[in-house]
């Protein structure tokens, strides 16, 4: 057994079928008969996006229109005023969500903000270097959290599903086929993480993960209250959205299992807690052996794809450090009984593309 991906050793039980949100799909012929098993996850109202907005007469938009948009073609990869790429974050609120200390940072050297992004060092002159931040730092729009908490036609998931559109959340994460794919994918949120963890996790990101994108909203205990109420009833109602906008990029960009499965991985934010690609390290406070999240990148050498269903078919909480302590806040969900056969089989594949080329000939 690998000791690096420090996961359970696979049954010899056969799975006898699978769940796909409230039904068990039992395997026949390689297709499937649909046998009802559980109520389906609670109804949850799907937050709009604030691109949708009318942005006419607004810094957004006067933004949007700049010669410096046109120069440095910023819209390739960004949504402003409700047109633009989808590979970065939407940029409609950036100057609520950022102070300009971060901006002038961001704008000047985004390797040195975050190692890896995609963005890349523009050579703004002095005067566009002013006016950028000048342009970023107006675009909000406000929050009426106020008067969401005083709506009376609004249960607290609706009110938190309103907050969430306001704080346009959907700027960096993604539910079913809405928003972008910075953050981690919120699809499956609730079967992920804990309200509790939810709230410690809201209250300051930057103070549990110095090293995170995701800024301090500032939020009170009201709001963060509404937002987890809202966020741990995301348990897949709108997987079949993601599912078809896989589909559709598909068919028009092509796609390996490989690539696939990447997909995969990231609408069920695997790499939340292993990271991209599968490399592992994230702190999980108590967890054994040394409080970190493990690898994937030789999980494959162990499991084979059955295996891997069984394995992923149940919840799989890693042993405490300390017997005393806490629960580690991390742990893996039963993902195995919401995924297509298909979808498993493309999830592996992409797994297989992470061994490291010497790993694949030892002998085990």
């Amino acid at each position: 057994m690998n000791n690096r991906t420090n996961l359970a050793q696979p049954s010899a039980r056969p799975l006898r079928g699978r769940r796909v949100g409230g039904l068990l799909l039992a395997p026949l012929l390689g297709l499937g008969a649909v046998v009802l098993l559980a109520a389906a996850p609670p109804e949850v109202p799907l937050p709009p996006m604030l691109a949708d907005s009318d942005w006419s007469g607004t810094p957004q938009e006067a933004f949007r229109n700049s010669d410096i948009v046109a120069k440095y073609q910023c819209t390739t990869c960004h949504t402003v005023a409700g047109g633009g790429g989808t590979v970065g974050p939407i940029l409609n609120r950036v100057g609520s969500r950022r102070t300009e200390e971060w901006l002038r940072r961001w704008l000047a050297d985004p390797q040195q903000v975050k190692p890896g992004t995609k963005m890349p060092k523009f050579p703004f002159t002095p005067d566009e270097y002013e006016r950028v931040v000048g342009y970023l730092s107006k675009m909000k729009t406000a929050v009426n959290a106020d008067t969401i908490l005083g709506r009376t036609d609004l249960d607290p998931v609706g009110k938190g599903a309103e907050l969430f559109s306001q704080l346009d959340c959907y700027a960096c994460h993604r539910i079913g086929d809405r928003g972008r794919f910075i953050g981690p994918d919120l699809t499956w949120l609730g079967v992920r993480k804990t309200r509790d963890w939810e709230r410690v996790w809201l209250h300051d990101p930057p103070g549990w993960k110095p090293t995170t994108f995701m800024p301090d909203f500032h939020l009170s205990d009201a709001e963060v209250d509404l937002l987890t109420a809202f966020l741990e009833q995301l348990r897949g109602q709108f997987n079949e959205a993601g599912q078809m906008w896989e589909f559709q990029a598909a068919f028009f960009l092509g796609g390996s299992p490989e690539k696939l499965g990447e997909q995969v991985y990231n609408r069920f934010a695997c790499w939340a807690c292993h990271g991209r690609p599968g490399a592992g390290g994230e702190r999980n406070p108590n967890a054994a052996p040394d409080e970190r999240v493990p690898s994937l990148d030789e999980v494959t050498l162990s499991y084979d794809v059955e295996q891997l269903r069984e394995r992923l078919s149940q919840v799989w909480r890693p042993a405490k450090k300390d017997p005393a302590g806490e629960e580690p806040p991390f742990y893996c969900p039963d993902y195995g009984n919401h995924m297509s056969e298909r979808e498993l089989a493309n999830l592996y594949a992409y797994l297989e593309s992470l061994v490291p080329e010497g790993a694949k000939w030892e002998f085990r």
